[in-house]
């Protein structure tokens, strides 16, 4: 036990005035004696630094039943022949002595010797304790440099760095300060400070909830210590920051804020933070080292009694997180670079799909805001059959990717194909319209032939009774024309729901006309009725085809991107996007227990954003009331996963999608 006082040593009252057991002039010089009669006394006493006891043998049973709360270093035991039981070796026992024979020299001998085993003893032990510490502190540097290698989030890094800081160097407060670049202000070469500042990242206090303004940004000056420490790149040790100099390099300005919570600032200690070019990216502010790491500090006279100086071994800790901290901060911020980079490379990519497309622009990042919203929904469920799913930030990056690129692989597809709006191409429709012109002209020919005919072979009377026949047939003839005309411009026109009603288009398709060439032609070519005969939306069995074609694309593109282990499903959650349980989606023909959990989820919001998109070249904007029935039905017919449009539409998700009025 250290203290640079007198120690005591406890004497028996019957012992007082014994000539043996008188203490040298040199010895008393050394220590301070008390005398007791009682266990009581030795209660009161031993709340002060005591070095030995000298404990009678018959009072030894006693002692070992009242050991005091502050026990001495060591005993010296004086046997007087009266100790029934031997006691067991104890290391408090560290002489035995008996009154017999025993002279004032040897009895001064033992305790010179005595107490400088106590002193050795002593230092052991603090040695002892100091080597532990020193290897719990290794092992927690350790594990603080893992912590932080594993961290990617910026701001909780930083706050890890505050806590393991604080937890290893016993400190009760700690604040985190960054240095940042001046916006749209250029760094003057040659001056690394001339756009910086400093903000304030991380401020931690245990004894006292303070509410201080993270984020804040604060001046660059050597006046400040943590300004000091940051330009001078020098650490800064202080044993009471209220008893710094007036002329000194540095003051403190946290006084009111100590007034403010009841507080005292005492020691501090203030690190910078170099990176790996040896520039200071910012500091650790630590205050208030405690000498018991637990403890709550109260009032500013219970501060100044618990609180102590740091040590110059918490300054090499706290440097050497402060290195690793560096580290860490450099490596978070180049991943979050490279995810801007990356994020940007994505939008990219999904501005490429949508300016084929403008009139599906949004429809991505709506999927995806649909899609990752039901998966947060599913990831809170307790109950049902989805109550064990749980989905990690890195899985829900892999949905959003997933369904930012999920139409990727249109940009494989032609552009006359993705804005398709009518059954016919416009050129194949211009091309039938002409056609049917044609055959109005050759009809209209004809029958002018027949009635020039009728006045040069047949009387005036008989060819004008002809000629107004033959006119009234040709009426007939073209209104016809006219209808089988307006029929196929009505099954030009796409629509969402399948419709039926085209037997008339064989009908039309199996007359012909003479053309000019001399050739017999249909009115409808293969393709023109086949086209027309679609029964739902725009595109025909080859159009189909192509567009289909854009989930193969998609996964193909996908695939050769370098996806790290954390986002390695992406391609094939957008490869399954149009897959339908019952195994009539493509491009796999996988069923429900194919599908993976997140293409299902995207699916229902893939279609349900492709039905209430606004106005598209083949359609107009559906109500949700009515594409939410369209997605029941989907439901029914096992397209869909009821139980996951259950909670689509329970959780009323389509709603964060907002529609323009």
């Amino acid at each position: 036990m250290q203290n640079n006082s007198k120690p005591y040593i406890l004497f028996p009252k019957f012992l007082e005035n014994h000539p043996e057991f008188v203490l040298s002039d040199s010895l008393a010089e050394l220590v301070k004696v008390s005398y007791y009669q009682s266990m009581d006394d030795i209660q009161k006493i031993c709340t002060k630094t005591v070095e030995l006891i000298i404990l009678e043998d018959k009072m030894y049973g006693e002692w070992t039943a009242n050991i005091p709360e502050n026990p001495p270093s060591g005993i010296i035991l004086i046997d007087s022949g009266e100790l029934k039981v031997v006691p067991v070796q104890t290391q408090e026992i560290l002489a035995w002595v008996s009154v017999n024979n025993l002279s004032s020299l040897r009895w001064n001998f033992i305790l010179e010797q005595t107490l400088a085993n106590v002193k050795l003893r002593s230092e052991r032990e603090h040695l002892e304790s100091r080597i532990l510490r020193q290897d719990r502190s290794l092992a927690e540097l350790h594990d603080i440099g893992v912590s932080l290698s594993n961290e990617k989030d910026l701001s909780t890094l930083l706050d890890i760095i505050i806590t393991k800081a604080m937890h290893l160097t016993y400190a009760d407060g700690g604040t985190l300060y960054l240095i940042e670049p001046v916006q749209n202000y250029p760094e003057v070469e040659g001056d690394y400070w001339s756009n910086k500042r400093l903000r304030l990242q991380v401020a931690k206090n245990n004894s006292r909830k303070m509410a201080l303004e993270a984020t804040l940004l604060l001046e660059l000056s050597s006046d400040s210590i943590y300004g000091n420490a940051i330009l001078n790149g020098k650490s800064i040790l202080i044993d009471d920051v209220y008893q710094l100099p007036q002329e000194g390099d540095y003051r403190w300005g946290g006084k009111e804020i100590d007034e403010k919570f009841k507080y005292r600032t005492k020691s501090i200690l203030t690190v910078p933070i170099r990176n790996t070019e040896k520039k200071v990216i910012g500091a650790i502010q630590l205050v208030n080292r405690k000498k018991n790491p637990n403890t709550v500090l109260g009032d500013a006279e219970s501060i100044l009694s618990e609180v102590i100086p740091f040590e110059k071994r918490d300054v090499k800790f706290v440097e050497s997180i402060a290195s690793q901290a560096a580290v860490a901060i450099g490596n978070t911020k180049l991943l979050d670079s490279i995810q801007i980079l990356f994020d940007g490379f994505i939008n990219a990519s999904v501005k490429a799909i949508e300016s084929r497309d403008p009139t599906t622009s949004g429809h991505s990042s709506r999927v995806a805001t649909l899609t990752i919203a039901l998966a947060e929904t599913v990831h809170q469920l307790e109950t049902g059959r989805f109550a064990d799913i749980r989905f990690s930030a890195d899985q829900l990056s892999e949905i959003r990717y997933a369904a930012l690129l999920h139409d990727f692989g249109k940009i494989g597809v032609r552009e006359r194909v993705l804005v398709k709006s009518k059954k016919l191409y416009p050129e194949e429709m211009h091309a039938l319209m002409d056609r049917f012109l044609l055959i109005r002209t050759t009809m209209e020919l004809e029958t002018s032939k027949q009635q020039i005919s009728y006045f040069l072979d047949e009387s005036r009377e008989t060819a004008l009774a002809k000629y107004e026949n033959n006119s009234a047939v040709l009426q007939e003839k073209l209104e016809e024309l006219d209808d089988y005309l307006k029929f196929i411009v009505g099954a030009n026109e796409p629509t969402v729901l399948a419709q039926e009603g085209f037997g008339k288009l064989m009908d039309i398709a199996k007359l012909t006309f003479q053309h000019p060439s001399g050739v017999p032609m249909c009115y409808l070519s293969e393709h023109e009725l086949n086209s027309l005969s679609v029964s739902k939306g725009s595109l025909n069995e080859l159009d189909r085809m192509e567009i289909e074609s854009h989930v193969t694309h998609s996964y193909n593109f996908l695939n050769i991107i370098p996806w790290s282990d954390n986002l390695e499903r992406v391609p094939d959650i957008a490869h399954a996007h149009h897959e339908k349980l019952n195994g009539s989606g493509y491009p796999l023909q996988l069923t429900e227990n194919e599908i993976p959990l997140e293409s299902k989820m995207m699916t229902i919001s893939d279609i349900f954003d492709a039905l209430t998109a606004w106005d598209r070249p083949y359609k107009k904007a559906m109500p949700e009331e009515r594409a939410l029935n369209i997605l029941g039905f989907e439901a029914q017919d096992n397209h869909l996963d009821q139980d996951l449009l259950e909670i689509f539409l329970k959780a009323k998700l389509y709603s964060l999608v907002q529609r323009p009025r």
